[in-house]
């Protein structure tokens, strides 16, 4: 951002692809035109939704959730310590983050009525939520955040290995044998780095 310029012998990119797209040289005879046709792909978004309680809802560490809207409960105290909510500068029960995948719907929603919805079906899933003060809440839309998988898309997801004899890729949307997930950009790391 600042134009710094580093020099190395190998360099690993963990961008996007249309991010890293426009860092490479802009020339018309590009060596890489699976980047260019991936870029261009559908993105689909992500929301998270940050909830601060004043005492512990669930003693669940983390919850798949069929037939709601909400498709992932995890409970940051149980994970992470009772200082995961620290941050807040309240005095933390228990924070509990709700992610809901293609999040579409959400893009216009207002944060208000996200937050109504994701409390009502957490009532019905975790009930001492509807006796539990909601101390703070934080609702995040991830508008990119992962590619929409579509017929055929596999073959345009590369390797490790770009065009450039010194650069290296590593993302969810390199060839990883796994879906568009952190997981798989996780392997995509340790792909690179081998």
């Amino acid at each position: 951002r600042d134009g710094a310029e580093r020099v190395a012998d190998y360099y690993i990119s963990a961008l996007p692809p249309d991010a890293l797209r426009h860092l490479l040289p802009n020339d018309p005879e590009m060596p890489w035109p699976q980047l260019n046709r991936i870029a261009g792909m559908e993105w689909s978004p992500i929301t998270g939704i940050h909830l601060w309680f004043d005492r512990p809802i669930t003693t669940f560490d983390h919850a798949a959730i069929v037939g709601r809207t909400i498709q992932w409960m995890f409970n940051h105290t149980a994970i992470s310590g009772p200082r995961a909510g620290a941050r807040t500068g309240v005095n933390v029960g228990q924070y509990i983050q709700l992610v809901v995948s293609a999040s579409r719907a959400f893009i216009n929603m207002r944060r208000e009525e996200i937050l109504e919805l994701a409390l009502r079906e957490l009532g019905e899933l975790f009930p001492k939520s509807k006796s539990a003060t909601l101390l703070k809440s934080v609702v995040v839309k991830e508008a990119e955040a992962t590619l929409s998988p579509v017929p055929g898309i596999d073959a345009l997801r590369p390797g490790a290995q770009s065009p450039y004899r010194n650069l290296f890729v590593a993302g969810d949307w390199t060839a990883t044998g796994w879906p568009f997930t952190m997981e798989g950009a996780v392997r995509s790391g340790y792909r690179a780095a081998e």
